[in-house]
């Protein structure tokens, strides 16, 4: 388990992005969710498997990039949000030093299908005959790389791939290079391009959910619903920030995780890694006004999400609204966390917290389920995450002006 270590005040946000099928701006995404609407549509080639497909993606829209056309879409995305949350955080590439200038990537599907595409060729064409290119696109780090390359970070670019879990341990990794000294700026990006094999494979071990039923933390949820697009978020240290007068819009208050060496305990390292967060950004579970979770779908993973908080929160369970964003954009793997964070940091910064989509019965009682968007209170924001290896992170965000 790491160790409790407070990320801030003295590292905020200044930048962020999303690029999703319900907008490609902060409160566009953010009026979208408070609206109960969500991008869930049936696959034709799944038999009617829920996905949320990102459509009319143009990347030359976001970002004018040399040697664009030949990446693969994922990484595209993860370009394209990067530059986004660099434009947001008033940063002109120009003005960048490219030896403090750092990139986390969260990267684990990411390039799959060129993997599978690079291996088929092995296979029917042999050695000779494959496209010997698509091997370094087919890594694990390629999208990071090209996002470094593109902008020309060389403090670090590090690419973690750790499923569900993999953007949260990349913003609290950023967060502590950052302290250390390692960077004046670092990007954390994640993108998901839609990958059928991937779909195809979760279908067959009956991990999917069709469009029609598809529920997160419902007693009728039976499966998760893949979902595609990207994220970043600009962080600095605060100091930083405010000498070149940067507005920070969150505070990285609090980071840890953890892991679970068998399924069944999926909770309980869940619960420790919330509870070694909290202890990091020195608040109690009353202090909180949202936790962020990452219940997709699949009901022994919701129900581990819903024990930690049940755990953790204790008798602030029943008052701190919980978000689900999945339950709008489906499984998104390495954006997840980025996703929940940049809707808890708005819905921090707006007041309101928007509603669960589609839940009408809560498989675990006790929590508070908004049914439709909800005033908040002051306070901090809780955001989880777990991967199917048994990864948990947790962060604590708070509001830039709450220090």
């Amino acid at each position: 388990m790491s160790q409790p270590r407070a990320v801030g005040p003295a590292v905020v946000v200044t930048g962020a992005s999303v690029l999703t099928p319900l907008g490609d701006q902060l409160e566009t995404l953010a009026q979208a969710l408070r609206e109960g609407r969500d991008a869930i549509e049936p696959a034709s080639e799944l038999a009617g498997t829920g996905e949320a497909r990102l459509r009319e993606f143009d990347p030359g829209r976001y970002a004018t990039v040399r040697g664009m056309r030949v990446y693969h879409r994922t990484t595209q995305l993860g370009i394209c949000a990067a530059k986004l949350a660099l434009d947001d955080a008033g940063l002109k590439l120009d003005q960048l030093e490219p030896e403090r200038f750092g990139v986390v990537t969260a990267s684990t599907y990411a390039h799959l299908d060129t993997l599978l595409t690079y291996d088929e060729g092995l296979v029917t064409v042999g050695l000779q005959r494959t496209n010997p290119t698509l091997m370094p696109l087919a890594l694990h780090s390629a999208p990071g790389a090209a996002i470094a390359l593109a902008f020309g970070a060389k403090a670090f670019s590090i690419t973690l791939s750790d499923g569900g879990a993999s953007s949260l341990a990349a913003l609290g990794l950023g967060a502590r290079l950052l302290l250390d000294d390692r960077a004046h700026i670092c990007v954390v990006v994640g993108a998901m391009g839609l990958c059928r094999e991937l779909a195809t494979s979760a279908q067959a071990a009956g991990m999917t959910a069709t469009a029609e039923v598809f529920r997160v933390l419902d007693e009728r949820s039976s499966g998760m619903a893949f979902g595609e697009a990207a994220a970043a978020l600009v962080l600095e240290r605060a100091d930083r920030a405010r000498e070149r007068g940067a507005e920070p819009k969150a505070l990285i208050a609090g980071y840890a995780s953890t892991f679970a060496t068998d399924p069944s305990r999926m909770d309980h390292a869940l619960e420790r890694a919330c509870a070694t967060a909290l202890r990091a950004a020195g608040a109690e579970p009353a202090q909180l006004a949202l936790v962020s979770t990452g219940a997709n779908g699949l009901t022994q993973h919701d129900d581990a999400h819903a024990r930690a908080l049940l755990a953790v929160l204790g008798p602030a369970a029943s008052h701190a609204p919980i978000l689900a964003v999945k339950a709008n954009l489906g499984e998104t793997f390495d954006v997840a966390g980025l996703l929940q964070s940049i809707v808890a940091l708005t819905s921090l910064r707006s007041g309101i917290a928007p509603a669960i989509a589609r839940l009408q019965r809560p498989r675990v009682p006790g929590l508070c389920y908004p049914v439709e968007a909800t005033p908040l209170g002051a306070g901090h924001a809780l955001v989880t995450a777990t991967s199917f290896t048994g990864a948990c992170s947790a962060l604590v965000l708070a509001k830039s002006d709450e220090r």
